[in-house]
């Protein structure tokens, strides 16, 4: 099993909304990224500093 934490999610995300398709919860789970950081600032790009774009911080929280 390559992934069980996200298998567990998505089953998880399955029982609480018997619905959605599988798009629906592979969505659920990659659109759930942090754009800030604990003090509430914008994330950073470590290489250089300067505010973090979508491809700089990621994809998902998990």
């Amino acid at each position: 099993m390559s992934c069980p934490h996200i298998s567990g999610l998505a089953a998880l995300l399955k029982a609480a909304h018997p619905t959605w398709s599988p798009s629906a919860i592979k969505s659920a789970l990659m659109t759930t990224a942090y754009i800030h950081d604990n003090s509430k600032s914008p994330l950073r790009d470590a290489a250089d500093r300067s505010f973090s774009t979508p491809w700089a911080h990621g994809a998902g929280h998990v």
